[in-house]
């Protein structure tokens, strides 16, 4: 139980520090309040000095510093510092949390149906990636339902359109390639242990959308109508996006990636409410994807 109050009080600070600064008299009073909605209070004392402990745990799990304002005497989190892992694993537990309450009472949050598949193979794969161990399995190509096995050195896992890839070094031919979990059967991790590589993720996949990058990275000119301009600004299509102008009848914003099969997937998903202005190469592209899906309706 001890350590259950030790996370939820964490989980407690960190939000309430994200939404607004707090000084230590206020988040004493929503942490006990808390603990004590939950009958997790009993015989626990919410002090300055268990605060500074908290700092540091929440630091050293998250890699979240909770810093302080002497002129408005608060404490407050610097939100562009936070790393993204960091944010979702806050959020799966106060998920978890908010549906361990809903139960008590009445169902209240609906949760998507559809589930990715492999997800039960993360564990072993970052095993191997964080001990440098080769693993082997066998591979099923949707596209064509080829079945090879596969010898790899695994290098890191990556998230995608709600799907799992290990990316890895193939030791057939040296080069680096993305495996999509759902398609990985038979895994067995090798006592056989490999140099670390040396493959930046981040720069690698800084245009991608989703787990291509075969394409060349391009400027990208797309046209939104307004309404859905509206929602293509809360939640941009990649971090690049930006706004060229912003009117009442359209939304123009541009990006740099690879122009890929993700992408066009994605902006067929919009329907008449995206054009896509330039490349000419993805206009293009697009528009045989639309002549393609007519065909099959007439």
């Amino acid at each position: 139980m001890a350590k259950v109050i030790f996370y939820k009080r964490y989980l407690y600070i960190v939000d309430r520090l994200k939404s607004a600064p707090s000084n230590f008299k206020d988040l004493h009073k929503l942490v006990m309040t808390k603990l004590a909605n939950e009958d997790l209070s009993t015989n626990f004392e919410f002090s300055a000095r268990t605060f500074d402990r908290d700092k540091k745990d929440i630091l050293d799990l998250f890699g979240i510093l909770i810093q302080y304002n002497r002129k408005d005497k608060v404490y407050y989190i610097d939100e562009d510092v936070e790393d993204p892992s960091v944010s979702r694993m806050i959020e799966a537990f106060s998920i978890h949390q908010a549906l361990k309450e809903g139960s008590k009472i009445a169902p209240s949050i609906y949760l998507e149906s559809r589930k990715a598949s492999g997800t039960t193979l993360i564990n072993g794969i970052l095993y191997a990636i964080q001990n440098n161990f080769e693993i082997s399995f066998t591979h099923t190509k949707f596209w064509s339902m080829e079945i090879t096995q596969r010898t790899v050195k695994p290098i890191a896992i990556k998230e995608s359109q709600h799907r799992w890839y290990l990316i890895a070094q193939d030791n057939k031919n040296g080069s680096i390639k993305n495996f999509g979990f759902d398609r990985i059967t038979d895994l067995k991790i090798s006592a056989d242990k490999f140099k670390p590589i040396v493959f930046d993720m981040d720069k690698n996949y800084q245009h991608a959308f989703g787990i291509e990058t075969y394409e060349p990275v391009q400027r990208i000119v797309l046209s939104f109508t307004w309404q859905q301009g509206n929602y293509i600004k809360s939640f941009p299509l990649h971090s690049s996006q930006k706004v060229v102008h912003d009117t009442e009848e359209e939304l123009l914003i541009e990006l740099y990636m690879h122009p890929t099969n993700d992408l066009i997937m994605e902006l067929l998903k919009y329907g008449d409410q995206v054009e896509v202005y330039e490349p000419s190469t993805l206009r293009k592209a697009v528009k045989i994807r639309i002549e393609e899906m007519i065909k099959i309706y007439n």
